[in-house]
């Protein structure tokens, strides 16, 4: 497996490095650590004197340095792993997208937000570009990793093709006995809308109107639909030595996964993505956007190569 780690020296991408250990990763990987160095002067003077060198160089120097430490903090923490490190320069997301393309990677990790200040490198805007633009899985965290406790997925699917990825995905990882895996489904009800499209109607009147049948019935024929697709999902991973389980809920997947992935304490929610087109990403800002937007802990977008 060859995973790409973006590292910028920030908690965010402390907490990324150390949120490894609870993603199921294989024992034997190849990891590419990378620091893109920004346009601008270095945080601190590169010379006894107190000036600065060549901007470029100290800079340049300036991401290799935090490149090596990302390297050593991932090797302390996996050292079976072969991890090298590379510092780059040039725009971030950019940078990233184009090494991406040429490493080919299955995987890439970084912090949800980095260093606040101007001249320094912000992987908020980072990780959104990567999520949405990045041809392979990303992996974004946002909190620190829980010490202690069985491991939590919640692996959200609507039943789709890029849904199911997401399943696989956990399925083929190296869990640790006692990980607990969530299956979730989210059906957004359909009655609600209709309801709203006519406020003039009592309730009871709305109630006993055919359309309301044919859309109660269509609700209940999603409900099912997605009861047998989540319990396959929950016999593939507990196939793959998992303890899972399946869960639907009604309401707007944006909002439900989080509220789900926060009610569970996961630690980490596994989400499809739909593709590379332009209506695709529309599709990936809706949903899986949100999901990375306000969840409390790391979002991992599946998307096949």
């Amino acid at each position: 497996m060859r995973v790409l780690i973006a590292y910028d020296g920030s908690i965010y991408a402390d907490a990324a490095i150390d949120d490894l250990r609870r993603a199921g990763l294989p024992k034997l990987a190849e990891v590419l650590v990378v620091s893109v160095a920004h346009r601008g002067w270095p945080e601190h003077p590169t010379n006894d004197q107190g000036q600065f060198d060549n901007s470029w160089k100290a800079t340049i120097k300036e991401a290799e340095a935090l490149a090596e430490h990302g390297r050593k903090l991932v090797t302390a923490l996996f050292p079976e792993w072969c991890v090298t490190s590379e510092p780059l320069w040039g725009d971030a997301a950019n940078t990233l997208l184009k090494v991406i393309g040429v490493w080919k990677p299955d995987l890439v990790v970084v912090g949800s937000h980095g260093r606040s200040a101007p001249a320094r490198l912000i992987l908020g805007s980072v990780s959104s570009e990567l999520a949405h633009h990045a041809p392979c899985s990303v992996r974004i965290v946002r909190s620190v990793a829980k010490a202690e406790g069985p491991i939590r997925i919640i692996v959200a699917t609507d039943g789709s093709a890029e849904g199911e990825a997401a399943v696989d995905s956990v399925g083929r990882r190296s869990w640790p006995d006692g990980t607990k895996a969530r299956v979730l489904a989210v059906t957004q009800t359909l009655v609600p809308a209709a309801q709203a499209m006519a406020p003039a109607l009592e309730a009871q009147t709305f109630a006993t109107d055919p359309a309301y049948s044919v859309i109660e019935a269509a609700d209940e024929k999603e409900r099912v639909r997605l009861g047998w697709m989540t319990q396959a999902d929950v016999k593939q991973l507990q196939t793959a030595g998992l303890s899972a389980e399946a869960i639907i809920v009604d309401g707007d997947p944006r909002r439900e996964i989080n509220a789900e992935a926060e009610r569970w304490h996961a630690d980490c929610v596994f989400v499809g993505a739909r593709g590379l087109g332009a209506f695709d990403r529309l599709l990936l800002g809706s949903v899986s956007g949100a999901v990375v937007s306000h969840a409390h802990c790391a979002v991992e977008i599946v998307r096949r190569q």
